[in-house]
Order: structure tokens, then sequence, then C-alpha cells
């Protein structure tokens, strides 16, 4: 296990699928609350701790995705306090069973979101706008999902971004504008028409 200390209020934790097999958890384990999982969180949180000096001491939530083949990245960010104008005052929209249905992710440039978007596997019911905001862009995602393609879609958009727990709702009120529906289908179109099949 490896800890990447991102920022003050960001880690992210890579384990192998052979460190989760020592442990006896499997991969269903690890997107489901149960015993075992709660106790390699904490243990994670532990080490975390004295590695990168990261205390878990507000709410927070957790995400677990595919990092390659053979390693998932599991993110851990803590909730910050809401300040008026922060962009990262909400932890998402979801569900009545707790599911995330939104997903945000910022980039340092325009390039970058193209980069992204070009990777990403096709998604039949796919919503998603493209946001400037403070000289930074936020890619909203709707309808992704919850099987293999959502967990390939996080990881490449985490190789290129990161994740933010605000929503598109603050972002149409506070930022501009770029594009508001089919962001990714008409970037791609625009700029990645080589990569398209």
């Amino acid at each position: 296990m490896r800890v990447q200390k991102v920022n003050e209020h960001t880690i992210r934790i890579f384990i192998s699928l052979t460190e989760l097999s020592d442990r006896d958890i499997t991969m269903t384990d690890l997107f489901q609350r149960s015993a075992k999982t709660e106790q390699l969180f904490w243990e994670l949180i532990a080490q975390a701790r004295e590695e990168v000096e990261f205390n878990l001491d507000q709410p927070f939530w957790i995400q677990a995705t595919v990092a390659t083949n053979d390693e998932f990245v599991i993110t851990i960010m803590k909730q910050e306090d809401q300040v008026e104008g922060s962009v990262k005052e909400k932890a998402g929209r979801k569900t009545p069973k707790g599911r995330v249905t939104e997903l945000v992710y910022v980039f340092a440039d325009l390039e970058d979101v193209i980069s992204a978007v070009a990777r990403l596997p096709e998604f039949a019911q796919l919503r998603s706008g493209l946001y400037e905001f403070e000289k930074e862009y936020y890619l909203v995602l709707n309808r992704m999902g919850t099987g293999k393609k959502r967990f390939l879609a996080e990881a490449i958009l985490d190789e290129y971004g990161e994740i933010v727990g605000t929503t598109g709702v603050f972002l149409s009120e506070h930022g501009k504008g770029i594009i508001l529906e089919k962001a990714v289908q008409t970037l791609n179109a625009a700029f990645n028409k080589s990569t398209q099949s």
C-alpha cells in the first residue's frame, strides 16, 4: 500500500488485489460496507496519519476506483466547512439510497479536459456539462451507472483532474457555462474525431 497526499483535505491510497487477498477481502467487499472493510479503512487512515500527517478530524467521504488491472485507488476527502463562495462546499447529489449520481471534476486547463474525455468509455444515458470557475474548468457528469465502465471512467478522470465536492447547481449559479449539455460528446466531436470509432 502506498499513500499519496493530494492536499490538506485529500489523500489517495493505492492498494493491490494481492494485498486485498492477503486480508481475505474481495472486490465485492471493497465496494460494500462490512466489518472487514471498515477495519481495513481505519488501518489505512492510521498509515496515512503516520506517513503524510493526514488527520481525519472532521466529516469525510470515501471513493474507491480501479487504477490498473491489479490496483485500486481509495480517495479520502475531508468535507470542508461550508464557506460562502467556496466551490467545494457540498458532497454531491445523492439518491435516497445514498448513491452519488453526480460527479464533478476540476481541471487546471481545457487541454486536460479534452484529453480526459477522449479516453472515456461511452455511456448511453450520460449527461454532462462544462463550466469555468475561478480560472479552472469543471466537468459535471450524471447518469454514469455503477458498473465497471464507471470505475474505469473515474480512474481516467483522476489522471487528468481532481474530484471535488461541489454541484452542477453551484457552478451554474456562480461559474461560467461553456457547454451546458452533452459536453463530453461536443468536445469529442470538436477535438477528438480521430479517437472516435
